[in-house]
């Protein structure tokens, strides 16, 4: 309230005085400023009328000139150039020799024939004719200005020359620049430090106060603010007007800013236009009335003063009244802000505590309760604090030698502690983290115990999702790797999974060659396996899904020849399982989660390797959003725990890179198990979570909950059954290999079969015969792809049944052909029965009906 009166006082007084020196200024500077306007408007009159009169002089010579050329020109013996017209030329020079210093007569093609008035003709007609001032023309007109031998500047006026109506040349009078300014712009006067200036439209000048600049353009003279080059450029164009300038010579010469008043208008010549400008100091122009500004402001200032010192002593006066009464509102104010901060302490929701330097508590607000429990009664002082938040001696120890440290060091240094984060107990027994901050003031500690517990949750949670983030990336990158490999090594195996099939169904069962192609076709069958892992590792997961129970997976898994070779290979080991009583539907790739069942069992089984327990679980768990790692909802959890020695710690972080196995490789595995697990358990929305210690190692599997109901595939038929009726099938690859095994397959089923290269031919056949299904490579490098090939197919024949083959999983541009309607996606390699079946079914299925279902 105090600085508020005393801010209104000082604040009515300099309105008062705002207002008394506005209307002072009104009432002294009007008259100032109209004996001002009339005196600047009076010399700007003056030197519009010096500008005019100067432009309109050389107006006139020059027309006097040209009335006086058109008569010469028209005499005949000038025309020819006869002796009479080169004495006629002689005696016009010479009566007019004041003003003109050659008259030149040049031919039709510009050359000069006759000059007569200057004695150095040669030099003159060397520069006439090589700057072409005045050649040629067929008009009159005045020349820019041009050097004269001896360096000199001229002006040349030109006519042109007829004899009968036909142009013969050109008739031109040289007048003497210097000459034509000395005799109508030297006399201009415009003040003792006034000046003239003109120049020409191309912006040379003609004129200047300082002759060493006559003939330079003016953007090339130096200094040229912005406005004398601003009004230069309003010369050039040919207007007329007025500027106000600094004159930047004059202003470094006086030290102090010289201001110009210049009127500027053109000089029209024939076919060309000058411009003249006339410019004087304002100072000089104001001359008039520096007397009267003096008389004028000496008064203005006398009382603008004095009523400053009144104004003043009013202030003072005012203030002195109201000193006593400020002085009152000052101490309750004081007194209101002890109250408000003590009301402050112990309602913030900031734990604020108050302690001597000597360690008595005086003060612990009402947040120290809510957050922690404990009251001023429950620490009386900084002792009983330690033995209370620290019950642990050791950790009391260490918190109470920091503390100590701290304390002597800001009261040595005056400098506040730094912030310092502990876990504390509660007087409930909860443990929290407090990061406590010290100030001293006088001899008290103020402390604040900011609780920070949920922000480092948080914080270690996005720590968790970072790490997963970057491990997920990691695996994408490596996986890439892994796609290359893959596409190439299904071409090879194809050869040595199918030609053994083909080859054992025309052997009799005795045949002594059975056993060894048995064991090419396993080999090769085993190879694509693990291809089949690295194309999982390098594309993910193929992107069809359909509803299952994981119950039924499992089973299915547990009654696996897989399985049961397994079981007789770990004889001493326990197994378990514990399935959910109740259905636990998923959407997924069935295949990928029974190998990933697999590999987790066949893992588990190999680290126990003797007696010991493996357990396989299902269950339904709901997350709710305190998990970090995944979504919200319910999942269902396969689980696979065994009683080996555990994962190292370094290791945990590593497990799910391809190839990355402490295992003996290529003796009990490929490496790429548990890549294969974790990506399909992410291709599922899923999440992995592994625990291992030396009792064992539990992986848990969170799948989605779906609500769609199981669907149950049948088992391909066998080959008897898979015969076709003659249909005939067109097989696109560029791969003769591939091509040729899969006509051996379709010919053995009964099919008439065709083979292309690729897509151009396979557009090509199509467009002469129609063929019953196509089975299409996706990957045909050097030509049409499989998608494009599919596209002009269809344009040729809507409706073409067809079947997508490649040793890629699938990716978009499968999905993309599936969508225009190709029935079903074949993995390469493939076997007779997985050819022969799927041929079947897509020549049964309705026209243009494609799944997405691969075989």
């Amino acid at each position: 309230m105090l600085a508020l009166k005393n801010i209104s006082i000082y604040l009515r007084a300099a309105l008062l005085f705002l207002l008394f020196a506005v209307c002072a200024m009104a009432v002294f500077y009007l008259p100032y400023s109209i004996m001002r306007k009339a005196t600047l408007e009076g010399f700007s009159r003056q030197e519009t009328l010096l500008v005019h009169q100067a432009a309109r002089e050389i107006e006139d010579f020059f027309e006097h000139y040209q009335a006086e050329l058109v008569h010469v020109a028209q005499i005949t013996a000038v025309a020819v150039l006869t002796p009479e017209g080169r004495l006629s030329l002689d005696r016009y020079q010479q009566s007019n020799s004041r003003d003109i210093a050659a008259v030149v007569l040049s031919d039709a093609s510009g050359k000069i024939t006759y000059m007569t008035g200057w004695g150095d003709t040669v030099s003159l007609t060397e520069q006439l004719e090589s700057g072409k001032l005045s050649l040629k023309t067929k008009r009159a007109r005045v020349s820019n200005a041009f050097s004269l031998p001896g360096g000199a500047k001229g002006i040349a006026l030109t006519l042109p020359v007829l004899s009968n109506g036909a142009f013969v040349g050109d008739l031109s009078v040289i007048v003497p620049l210097q000459y034509l300014t000395d005799r109508y712009l030297s006399k201009i006067r415009p003040g003792e430090e006034g000046y003239v200036w003109m120049i020409d439209s191309t912006g040379v000048e003609l004129y200047s106060r300082f002759s060493s600049d006559v003939g330079a353009h003016f953007s090339d003279i130096l200094p040229l603010n912005s406005e004398v080059l601003a009004m230069a450029e309003a010369m050039r164009a040919g207007r007329q007007g007025h500027a106000v300038y600094t004159d930047d010579i004059l202003s470094a010469h006086r030290g102090q800013p010289v201001r110009q008043l210049a009127v500027y208008t053109p000089v029209k010549l024939p076919g060309n236009t000058w411009a003249i400008a006339v410019a004087a100091p304002e100072n000089e122009a104001l001359a008039a009335v520096s007397s009267f500004e003096k008389w004028w402001l000496s008064l203005f200032v006398l009382l603008f003063f004095a009523f400053l010192l009144y104004t003043i002593f009013l202030v003072r006066m005012k203030l002195k009244r109201q000193t006593d009464e400020q002085n009152r509102e000052v101490q309750e104010k004081i007194l209101e802000n002890e109250r408000f901060l003590r009301r402050f302490i112990d309602s913030t929701t900031i734990p604020i505590g108050i302690a001597r330097i000597d360690g008595r508590v005086e003060l612990l607000n009402a947040s120290v309760e809510r957050l922690y429990g404990y009251t001023l009664e429950d620490i009386p002082t900084i002792e009983i604090w330690f033995s209370k938040a620290y019950p642990d001696d050791a950790r009391r120890a260490q918190v109470m030698k920091v503390w100590e440290k701290r304390l002597q060091e800001t009261i040595a240094t005056g400098v506040s502690s730094p912030s310092a984060e502990w876990t504390i107990t509660c007087k409930d027994g909860r443990q929290r983290e407090v990061v406590f901050s010290y100030t001293l003031i006088d001899d008290r500690i103020v402390y604040t115990l900011n609780d920070v517990t949920e922000e480092n949750a948080l914080r270690r949670k996005e720590l968790q999702l970072q790490e997963q983030r970057a491990r997920a990336k990691k695996m994408e990158t490596i996986g890439l790797m892994a796609g290359g490999v893959a596409h190439d090594l299904n071409n090879i195996l194809s050869g040595i999974v199918s030609y053994p099939e083909l080859m054992l169904m025309k052997l009799p069962e005795d045949s002594a060659l059975r056993a060894p192609l048995l064991a090419i076709k396993d080999s090769g069958e085993r190879a694509a396996a693990v291809v089949a892992d690295l194309l999982t590792v390098a594309r993910g997961v193929a992107g069809t899904r359909e509803p299952a129970d994981l119950n039924d997976l499992v089973r299915s898994y547990i009654d696996s020849p897989e399985h049961l070779q397994l079981v007789q290979r770990h004889d001493l080991l326990q197994w378990r399982l514990e399935l959910d009583p109740q259905g636990l539907n998923i959407s997924c790739s069935p295949v990928h989660i029974r190998k990933c069942l697999m590999n987790l069992v066949t893992n588990g089984a190999e680290a126990v390797d003797g007696e010991g327990s493996l357990t396989i679980t299902t269950r339904r768990q709901s997350v709710d959003e305190g998990a970090a790692d995944m979504d919200c909802g319910v999942y269902a959890v396969l689980s696979v725990a065994d009683s080996g020695p555990g994962i190292a710690e370094q290791d945990l972080e590593h497990i799910f890179e391809p190839f990355y196995s402490r295992k003996v490789m290529g003796k009990s595995g490929t490496g790429l198990g548990l890549t294969v697990v974790w990506n399909t358990v992410v291709d599922h929305g899923g999440t992995i979570r592994v625990q291992s210690s030396e009792q064992g190692t539990t992986f848990e599997l969170f799948f989605p909950v779906s609500d769609a109901g199981e669907t149950v595939h049948a088992e391909p038929e066998s080959i008897d059954e898979l015969q076709g009726a003659g249909e005939r099938i067109l097989v696109v690859d560029d791969d003769e290999q591939q091509r040729d095994i899969a006509r051996q397959i379709a010919s053995m089923l009964g099919y008439r079969v065709d083979t292309v290269f690729s897509g151009e031919e396979a557009v090509a056949f199509i467009k002469e015969q129609p063929v019953d299904l196509v089975i299409l490579d996706m990957v045909m490098p050097g030509g049409l792809g499989g998608r494009r090939t599919y596209e002009q197919i269809l344009v040729v024949r809507p409706g073409q049944k067809a079947i997508i083959a490649s040793g890629f999983a699938e990716n978009s541009d499968v999905a993309a052909v599936l969508d225009m309607g190709a029935f079903a996606f074949l993995k390469k390699p493939y076997s007779v029965v997985a050819l022969g079946h799927m041929i079947q079914k897509a020549l049964q299925a309705e026209q243009g009906a494609g799944t997405a279902s691969p075989a």
